[in-house]
């Protein structure tokens, strides 16, 4: 029996949990010990459901860059004459006959594809200053054959 009255006395102990007197104290010190009482709370509930932290940032959204389609035929690039400033994500398509390529040179920066066999494609992902560029297709004697135009950043 008495083996019995120990446990019981031992298991209402521990179940028993001691609020605080929280008549006294100031609004800082409430604030204070309720954060670290519901802290507390989480983790000494065994089997409580405790939804995991992340370092994500909630509050910073992420910005996909403006598209822009870009076709190359026999000695023409067809592509707007004025791109937006900033992040722009390309799109080439070589539909001509012979292999082309796309390079885009300006404002101390030079960006291009590899040289495209007919029908071929690639995605160039620039960030473009404002000023002007020269566009060409770099393969030998291309550009000299009018793969070439002038193109305005702002």
């Amino acid at each position: 029996m008495r083996i019995a009255a120990v446990a019981a006395a031992i298991l209402l102990a521990a179940c028993t949990r001691e609020t605080p007197d929280v008549s006294q104290n100031t609004p800082s010190q409430s604030t204070t010990m309720a954060s670290t009482e519901s802290a507390s709370t989480e983790t000494a509930l065994p089997g409580a459901v405790v939804s995991p932290q992340t370092d994500e940032p909630s509050s910073v959204p992420t910005v996909a860059p403006a598209t822009m389609e870009v076709h190359l035929i026999e000695y023409q690039i067809h592509m707007p004459a004025t791109l937006p400033a900033g992040r722009l994500a390309i799109n080439v398509e070589n539909g001509g006959k012979e292999d082309h390529g796309l390079v885009i040179e300006g404002a101390g920066q030079e960006e291009k594809t590899d040289v495209l066999k007919r029908g071929d494609t690639a995605a160039l992902e620039v960030n473009l200053a404002p000023g002007t560029y020269t566009v060409y297709c770099p393969v030998k004697g291309h550009r000299g054959k009018g793969m070439e135009t002038k193109v305005v950043v702002k």
